[in-house]
C-alpha cells in the first residue's frame, strides 16, 4: 500500500486496478479482525476497465470498518458493487454495521453542502468528485441506525484510454452493456 501512495498516481485508473488496491487494504484489516470481518464484492465485469479516480474506495471501506463494523462486537461484512446504469458507472460500498445516527445521514448531489459530521473520508471523497466530474457525479450515503450504512456513488462512464497512456476519455455511446 505504501508503495502504491509512494508512486505517482494518475488522477484516473481502471476500476480493476482501483480494487486490486482496495484489496491490499482490506487484507490488512482482515489480519486485525479476522473471522469478524469479512467483505463481498459483486463486481460487474463490464465495468472493470472504466476509469475512476484513483484512491476513491479505501477511504469508503475504511469508514465501513472504522465507523460501522468495528463498533459491533460481532463484526460485520462490507460489500463492493459495481453496475453500469445507462452511461453511467454506479459504485456501491455498503456494511451491516451500526449505521449513522438520525440527524447525520447524508443523501445529495455531489455540489451539495457536505454536512457537519459526514466525515472527513466522504468529505474528501465529494470534494474529488465534484472536482472531478462537477454536478454529473452524485455521493449520496443513506443509514439506516442498527442495520448499516450504503455509500452510493455514480459519475459519467469514462474509459482507459491505452494509446494516450492513463488520460481518460468518455466511453463510446455504442457499447453492449
Amino acid at each position: 500500500i505504501l508503495r502504491a501512495l509512494l508512486r505517482e498516481r494518475e488522477a484516473f485508473v481502471p476500476l480493476g486496478e482501483e480494487l486490486a488496491f482496495t484489496d491490499d487494504y482490506v487484507d490488512i484489516e482482515v489480519v486485525r479482525f479476522g473471522e469478524k470481518l469479512r467483505v463481498v464484492k459483486e463486481i460487474a465485469e463490464d465495468t472493470l476497465e472504466f476509469v475512476v479516480p484513483s484512491m476513491l474506495l479505501q477511504p469508503l471501506i475504511e469508514n465501513s470498518i472504522k465507523h460501522g463494523l468495528e463498533p459491533r462486537i460481532s463484526g460485520g461484512t462490507v460489500t463492493l458493487r459495481s453496475r453500469l446504469e445507462s452511461d453511467r458507472l454506479v459504485i456501491e460500498v455498503e456494511d451491516d454495521g451500526v449505521g449513522v445516527e438520525p440527524g447525520r445521514e447524508v443523501t445529495e448531489p455531489v455540489s451539495g453542502l457536505v454536512r457537519e459530521g459526514s466525515g472527513i473520508g466522504l468529505r474528501n471523497v465529494r470534494e474529488r468528485m465534484q472536482v472531478l466530474y462537477g454536478d454529473e457525479a452524485t455521493v449520496e450515503m443513506a443509514s439506516r441506525p442498527g442495520r448499516g450504512t450504503r455509500v452510493r456513488l455514480s459519475m459519467p462512464v469514462m474509459a482507459h484510454d491505452r494509446d494516450e497512456g492513463r488520460r481518460a476519455r468518455p466511453a463510446t455511446a455504442g457499447r453492449s452493456t
